[in-house]
């Protein structure tokens, strides 16, 4: 390893250093980071058991797989039925059962519908038919809009109009079964926790930390010392990192042992999602701060982005339902993607590297974020120097 090398590590760990030595000086801010914050968030949304809340969009525009294995008219007519609701306009025919299920909530579709075979037969025996429901576990909005407008549907369905004019035969109905894991309710409120609680505190640690260096002049004295800007970039990187990782477990243990909540992802792939999520916020920060704003300001920009987060980022409509501008900023706001892991990882245990689309937004967008950024708070620190 090179002189340089080790000089530039040396900076990276005074710079985070010195941010833990004025966190320990401040003992509002130990208070507010690690306790206030983390405890607030989990107790607000955990007292609910859950804060997922109630979807009622449409899902016309969801592409759903219709497998039907009875081919009979009665199955024909189901289909009939579905797409004449204008709920399912994106019903896809085509699918085997096994293949829809391998890119179910992946992307391709969002559920699968398949009428077994006897369906016809056990409706003419004046039985009550059954129809198999595929939802995709990963997006409890999606599933639950999917259901809904299914039952609807089936209020509308008659299996052959001329059992109405045959005595000995009565029209006794369809039942679903519904194939998905159950979750328990703070299980789902658990992905909104983490994410509020990092990027709440996550933000205006940097942006505010930021903003209050410039006011006080340490940040000034900082930019002329020795120390490169990309030092100074990591090591507040790798302070608030270790922030998080606490942050974290602390939230998961109230979870788990207060409320209850079932994780089915590794801890590992649990922490390394959050971390996406936090980085990305820290990337966030320190462009807002490049900018020069005051700790008011930083203040506004957060509460702002909460807002934006609870309305476009799949926290309680899935991102998929939207619609018009609103499914357009969802897709652009990266926050969205790191929520969208959060939900997969906890709730159904998908693999992380497994969701590579996502990770790929998302690492784009912080190398974006911090590239900017440390564009722009060179050129300053270039006219502080000058």
């Amino acid at each position: 390893m090179t002189m340089s090398s080790l000089k530039h590590f040396s900076n990276v760990f005074a710079v985070m250093s010195n941010e833990f030595r004025i966190l320990r000086r401040n003992r509002s801010a130990i208070l507010i980071s690690l306790v206030v914050i983390p405890f607030f968030f989990t107790a607000s949304l955990g007292a609910g058991r859950g804060g997922e809340g109630e979807t009622y969009s449409v899902t016309a525009e969801l592409p759903i797989a219709f497998i039907d294995k009875d081919l009979s008219e009665a199955s024909g007519r189901l289909y009939e039925t579905l797409v004449r609701s204008e709920d399912f306009n994106m019903l896809i025919q085509g699918y085997r059962e096994e293949d829809a299920l391998a890119i179910l909530g992946k992307g391709g579709i969002y559920a699968a519908i398949v009428v077994p075979e006897g369906f016809e037969q056990r409706l003419s025996n004046n039985e009550t038919g059954i129809i198999v429901l595929h939802v995709d576990d990963g997006s409890p909005g999606v599933d639950d809009a999917v259901i809904s407008n299914v039952e609807a549907s089936l209020e509308n369905f008659n299996p052959n109009p001329r059992m109405k004019q045959t005595d000995n035969v009565e029209f006794v109905g369809v039942e679903i079964v519904i194939k998905g894991a159950s979750f328990s309710g703070f299980a789902v409120g658990l992905t909104i926790t983490l994410t509020m609680v990092v990027v709440f505190a996550t933000f205006y640690e940097i942006a505010g930390g930021m903003s209050r260096e410039r006011e006080t002049g340490t940040y000034a004295h900082l930019l002329v010392s020795p120390v490169s800007l990309g030092s100074i970039m990591i090591g507040k990187t790798l302070y608030d990192v270790c922030l998080n990782i606490m942050r974290t477990f602390i939230v998961l243990g109230l979870a788990v042992y207060v409320y209850g909540a079932s994780i089915h992802a590794n801890l590992l792939s649990l922490v390394l999602s959050v971390l996406f999520i936090a980085i990305l916020t820290m990337g966030f920060g320190f462009l807002v701060s490049s900018f020069g704003v005051g700790v008011r300001a930083v203040v506004i920009i957060e509460f702002f982005l909460i807002l934006f987060l609870f309305a476009f980022s799949g926290f309680f409509i899935d991102k998929e339902l939207l619609r018009g501008i609103s499914q357009t900023i969802a897709t652009v706001l990266p926050w969205s993607y790191g929520i969208d892991v959060l939900k997969r990882t906890i709730l159904i245990g998908q693999p992380l590297m497994s969701l590579t689309y996502q990770l790929q937004i998302i690492t784009i967008s912080i190398i974006l974020f911090y590239g900017v950024a440390y564009l722009l708070l060179r050129l300053s620190r270039e006219r502080l120097v000058k």
